[in-house]
C-alpha cells in the first residue's frame, strides 16, 4: 500500500496547502498521514471560548485531528517543537525525531513547504530544512526512495481571492497577512493535482481549525463557486528529481494528477 504523508508547521497548514491531494491519496487506497512539528501554541485565538493561551497547542491538537477526519488521513500527531522557534531549533535533532517517527509509517511520498515557505514564514521555511534531513537519514536507513514534493502557489493567486471577496462583499482576512506576501515567485510547479472533487472536505478540514479562522477570514465561508474559481487545484514541485520516479503522484491519483507542463504562474482568475 502506498503511503503518502504532509509533514507541516502548525495544525492547519495540512489542510491549506496539501486538504486536496491528501483526500485523494485516500480515496485512491493510499495510507495518509500528518505530522505537525508543532502544536501551533503561540497562534491566534478567533474566539476566546474556544481555548486560552494556556489551552491552545492541546485544542489545535484536537482540531488537527478532527481535520484528518475530514481529510480521510490514517494518523494524525503533533511533534513539541515550540512554535515560532523552529529556525533556532536543532534540526539534526529534530529531523532523527522525524525520521524516527516516519519509519514505521514507511512514507513513498512526502508532502511540505518549499524553500518561499509558502509566504516567508520562518517555521514553514525550517520545516522544509527539517524535512530533507529527516528523509536522507530514512533513505539510508531503508535503503528506498522517498519521493518529496513541495508545495507551489501562484503568486497571483491570493491577491486575486481576496479582491475577489472584497467585491463580492464578502469577507478577506488573512490572519493580518498581505495578500501579496503568498505565493512562490521562484518555483516552477511540476505536477498539477485536480481537487475540485476534494475541495468540500478541503474546507471542511480547513474550517475544523476553528481557533484559526474568525467569521473575518476569507477563508471561514467563502462560496462554492469562488472557492472552486481559486482553489481548483494545488500545484507540487519535486523536489530532489534525481532520487524519485517524478510519476509517483501521477500514478497514485490518476486523472486527478497531471506532470505541469509548463510554469504555473497563473492567477486563478
Amino acid at each position: 500500500m502506498t503511503a503518502v504523508v504532509a509533514v507541516v508547521a502548525h495544525p492547519d497548514d495540512e489542510s491549506l496547502i496539501a486538504g486536496g491531494t491528501l483526500v485523494l491519496a485516500a480515496q485512491a487506497g493510499a495510507q495518509t498521514g500528518v505530522v505537525s512539528l508543532t502544536r501551533g501554541e503561540q497562534g491566534p485565538i478567533a474566539d476566546p471560548e474556544l481555548a486560552t493561551h494556556s489551552t491552545l497547542g492541546d485544542v489545535r491538537e484536537a482540531e488537527l485531528h478532527t481535520a484528518g477526519e475530514a481529510l480521510g488521513a490514517s494518523w494524525t500527531t503533533c511533534l513539541r517543537h515550540p512554535d515560532g522557534e523552529l529556525s533556532w531549533a536543532d534540526h539534526e535533532g529534530a529531523a532523527d525525531e522525524l525520521a524516527a517517527l516516519l519509519d514505521p509509517h514507511e512514507p513513498d511520498i512526502v508532502l511540505t513547504f518549499a524553500p518561499d515557505g509558502l509566504y516567508g514564514h520562518p517555521d514553514h521555511i525550517a520545516t522544509r530544512e527539517i524535512v530533507g534531513i529527516a528523509l536522507d537519514r530514512l533513505e539510508a536507513r531503508v535503503e528506498r526512495r522517498i519521493c518529496l514534493y513541495e508545495t507551489v502557489w501562484p503568486p497571483g493567486l491570493v491577491p486575486n481571492l481576496v479582491a475577489a471577496a472584497d467585491q463580492a462583499g464578502l469577507a478577506s482576512d488573512l490572519w493580518g497577512l498581505e495578500p501579496e506576501d503568498f505565493g512562490s515567485p521562484e518555483a516552477v510547479a511540476t505536477l498539477a493535482v485536480d481537487v475540485r472533487s476534494a475541495l468540500d472536505r478541503k474546507l471542511a478540514a480547513l474550517r475544523a481549525h476553528r481557533t484559526q479562522l474568525d467569521t473575518g477570514h476569507v477563508l471561514a465561508a467563502l462560496p462554492g463557486g469562488l472557492a472552486e474559481r481559486f482553489l481548483h487545484q494545488e500545484l507540487w514541485r519535486l523536489a530532489r528529481p534525481a532520487l524519485c520516479d517524478g510519476g509517483a503522484l501521477v500514478l497514485l491519483l490518476g486523472g486527478h494528477a497531471s506532470p505541469a507542463a509548463e510554469p504555473h504562474r497563473g492567477t486563478g482568475g
